[in-house]
């Protein structure tokens, strides 16, 4: 059997979760591109830092874990986007907007951008300012 690059990926996520202390860390395979990570939310904290070296996006908390995309590195330097169904809260939000699951296409752009910006981006769209990234809880990717 060939190991892929999302194969690795979880076994190295997993690898940085248990060597960080976790013994109940969980790391899945999502999709063609993505390995979702979880810990315990009360460790969060600790998973941040552990999770550090990897291109990590972290999603909304869900039943009593926090829950992380991970992302392998691409071989193509090809613009590519995701789709991102969030919440966003704070002054400044449309009340059109205000409770409601919204949903924005970003544009990754290797060299230039990450997984990780997700939520500047989101910020930048919505607020007009980049640094507004605590007033977004991403849901889920498509």
């Amino acid at each position: 059997m060939t190991v892929t690059k999302l194969d690795a990926l979880r076994a190295t996520a997993l690898k940085s979760l248990t060597t960080a202390g976790f013994t109940d860390a969980t790391a899945t395979r999502h999709n063609t591109t993505t390995v979702i990570a979880t810990v315990p939310v009360a460790r969060a904290a600790w998973a941040d830092f552990a999770l550090a070296s990897h291109t990590v996006l972290r999603l909304a908390d869900w039943a009593g874990r926090a829950r992380y995309a991970l992302f392998p590195a691409r071989d193509s330097s090809a613009p590519y986007t995701h789709t991102v169904y969030f919440r966003a809260t704070g002054p400044g939000l449309a009340q059109q907007d205000v409770g409601k699951v919204l949903c924005h296409t970003v544009q990754i752009v290797p060299g230039f951008n990450t997984e990780a910006d997700i939520p500047k981006a989101l910020a930048t769209a919505l607020f007009t300012d980049p640094t507004r990234t605590g007033d977004i809880t991403i849901s889920r990717l498509a």
